[in-house]
């Protein structure tokens, strides 16, 4: 059964919040949080064997079974803790002049926005951020407002898949193939993609591409993963330049940690002492989602975001920011009040509602998450209490 009510219980979260936030973190399903403890006690019960040698087939056969779910070559994908991480390794790894430009929105998630700030500043290129115009009527408009961004200078593109802030599903796919015709190349942070939306990396063909696995895939906190198409892979190097790196220095030949045939695995795998169980256990998230019909799970909790938006900015009379097909599993939604950080703490502590906020422009508004373990009366209790507020 995959109803909210058979759901429910197998999460782990307080059943006395009304959890609608599934989007920053995740949640982590019991069957799949105890697979992450038995390889934390595998780990334990060996350190050497499992750190020095185990560990490595352990690796490929996560990323075979990550790879075959996101549709790309095992050895094209390396994990990460997080994309923000992820995306600090691409930063360092990009090739742009002086007075070039990678062009992005103003709809992408913060703390990607502060590296693009730092690292254009010291390096003297420029980090265009469209403004994206709210309410988006359509497809054809949002393209129109992003390639108004672009010009000869443009080398690289950074867009989300699906927004955090804002939980919108951008047209990337267009965005790609009109960049391959402009010579651009482009980074797609995908953070809330994998488990909510399907992904097919070679079809989609972007350059790069970073997903999370903690998030709607489910899997424990600390799995994300890197995507770099293979003719790229020879130029990246980490920042951390650990035991599966020098492979030009002749000293460094018999290195314990060259375990695969690709550079690109054997420089960025081993980023010394680390706890991989996040990442071993990713297997098991997957098999979650087939042993569930998530598939079936997503489409339901799809329909009841829409149901949600519409229902809330009904009462609400504020715009809807974009149309119903860019949405999943996240919606925001415009409120009628002028302090989020107010209407947070009040749905928090008042109401037991877990929820974020965002300032607006003359408003503020909230983010829905609806995961498969939510229900129609948390959308019930989320309505009441803000018609109880505003």
């Amino acid at each position: 059964m995959n109803d909210s009510k058979s759901l429910k219980p197998i999460f782990q979260i307080n059943p006395d919040i009304t959890f609608l936030n599934h989007g920053s973190y995740g949640a982590c399903p019991r069957p799949v949080f105890e697979n992450y403890q038995e390889w934390q006690h595998k780990i334990e019960h060996n350190p050497i064997q499992f750190m020095a040698y185990d560990v490595y087939n352990d690796l490929e056969i996560s990323r075979s079974l990550l790879g075959k779910y996101v549709n790309c070559h095992m050895d094209d994908i390396v994990y990460f803790p997080n994309p923000t991480h992820a995306v600090a390794s691409i930063i360092d790894n990009i090739r742009i002049n002086e007075n070039e430009e990678v062009l992005s929105t103003d709809l992408e998630y913060g703390s990607c926005d502060r590296m693009w700030f730092y690292h254009s500043k010291k390096n003297k290129y420029n980090y265009n951020r469209v403004k994206i115009n709210l309410p988006i009527i359509d497809k054809a408009s949002f393209l129109e407002n992003f390639w108004e961004g672009a010009n000869d200078k443009t080398k690289y593109i950074f867009i989300s898949h699906i927004t955090s802030g804002t939980g919108m599903v951008l047209p990337v796919q267009d965005i790609i193939g009109e960049a391959k015709r402009r010579n651009i190349k482009t980074i797609i942070d995908g953070a809330h993609v994998p488990g909510q939306l399907p992904l097919d990396l070679n079809d989609l063909d972007a350059d790069f591409y970073v997903g999370a696995c903690h998030k709607w895939l489910c899997s424990p906190k600390g799995a994300s993963f890197l995507y770099v198409k293979k003719e790229l892979q020879h130029d990246m190097e980490p920042y951390l330049k650990s035991w599966g790196w020098g492979e030009d220095y002749p000293e460094f030949e018999n290195s314990t940690q060259k375990k695969s045939p690709s550079r690109f695995q054997n420089v960025f795998q081993w980023q010394g002492t680390r706890d991989m169980s996040a990442f071993l256990a990713v297997p098991s998230a997957i098999k979650f989602h087939n042993d569930y019909n998530w598939t079936d799970v997503i489409a339901r909790c799809n329909g009841m975001i829409i149901e949600a938006r519409n229902s809330i900015s009904n009462f609400t009379g504020l715009p809807k920011i974009c149309p119903d097909n860019f949405l999943a599993q996240m919606a925001t939604i415009l409120i009628p009040h002028n302090n989020h950080l107010e209407l947070k703490s009040t749905l928090y502590n008042n109401h037991n509602i877990e929820i974020p906020t965002y300032s607006n422009d003359k408003h503020v508004a909230i983010r829905i998450s609806i995961q498969g373990y939510n229900d129609s009366e948390d959308i019930d209790r989320l309505s009441k209490a803000l018609m109880a507020i505003i």
